[in-house]
């Protein structure tokens, strides 16, 4: 088991230095507004999808590398925590380049992607928005505001104006719902580590934080860190795909080589404890 969980570790720690190798590549430093200052926008469309990518791809590192840091101290609960915000990221950047890249004209029509897109990030901004005025901003004033400025966006590719659409609910929850399983690891780690509901007496992996390196404890570690090593090299992949200049597409082998590596060593370290577990082959025979 330790031998699982140390190599999943190590896993993690490779895909993340890709992330960080990205984020280089798509040369945004600072914030959004910092970035948007410094770039022509006008002069080059697709900026905005890359300091979106590149934010993004800096939030999900920084949070993996604490999740690193409390599978080195042994704090699953804080780990479990810290996943949250590198699934949330994950899942926005499959989506938008699944939508922005993969699907138009290959999966659906190209307006419709852009329009999922449009939606997505329409509904992400309303949330966002009445989450910090508390609801001080008009729903139809904030409608208004978003339509206006999708619009503007649309002009400026020489695209047709969208359609005047009404808000759609959103939860911090749908960023997830395009990575495998997200919804369901999700749910688990809200349940369990974020919203008040564990059992801090309990075992480590319903959200307890008593116990100490037993094999639960060991599991919980590796099984929690096994899946987000998946997600996390998902995501380079994805980002990937953003249009940069000259230097497009040079991080695509790459990043899928990376993805195969991961899973075929997830799998073999998985098959060593389940061979370990079992007692192997010779367990096998014996029951015969």
């Amino acid at each position: 088991m330790a031998l699982y969980r140390a190599g999943v570790a190590n896993l993690l720690t490779e895909s993340v230095a890709t992330t960080c190798e990205l984020e280089r590549w798509l040369n945004v430093t600072g914030g959004w507004d910092e970035a948007t200052a410094q770039i022509d926008l006008d002069a080059d469309p697709t900026a905005s999808v890359r300091i979106m990518c590149a934010l993004l791809l800096r939030k999900a590192r920084l949070h993996t590398a604490a999740v690193l840091r409390a599978n080195e101290t042994n704090n699953v609960h804080s780990l479990a925590v810290q996943m949250r915000p590198v699934l949330e990221c994950a899942g926005q950047v499959v989506f938008l380049f699944h939508n922005l890249i993969i699907a138009p004209d290959l999966m659906i029509e190209r307006e419709r992607a852009l329009n999922a897109v449009g939606d997505y990030m329409n509904a992400d901004y309303y949330r966002q928005i009445i989450g910090i005025t508390r609801g001080g901003v008009d729903h139809k004033e904030l409608l208004e505001t978003t339509f206006a400025a999708e619009a503007a966006a649309a002009a400026s590719l020489g695209m047709p104006k969208p359609k005047n659409r009404k808000g759609r609910s959103f939860k911090q929850a749908d960023k997830v719902a395009t990575l495998a399983g997200g919804n369901s690891w999700y749910d688990y780690l809200s349940e369990y580590f974020s919203h008040g509901r564990a059992d801090w007496t309990g075992l480590s992996w319903r959200g307890g934080v008593m116990s100490i390196d037993t094999v639960q404890d060991e599991l919980a570690f590796a099984a929690l860190t096994d899946y987000l090593v998946e997600q996390v090299a998902v995501m380079n992949a994805y980002a990937a795909l953003c249009p940069v200049g000259n230097g497009a597409g040079r991080w695509i082998d790459p990043t899928l080589a990376q993805l195969r590596h991961g899973r075929e060593s997830s799998r073999v370290l998985r098959d060593a404890v389940l061979v370990g577990a079992t007692g192997g082959p010779e367990a096998d025979a014996r029951t015969d």
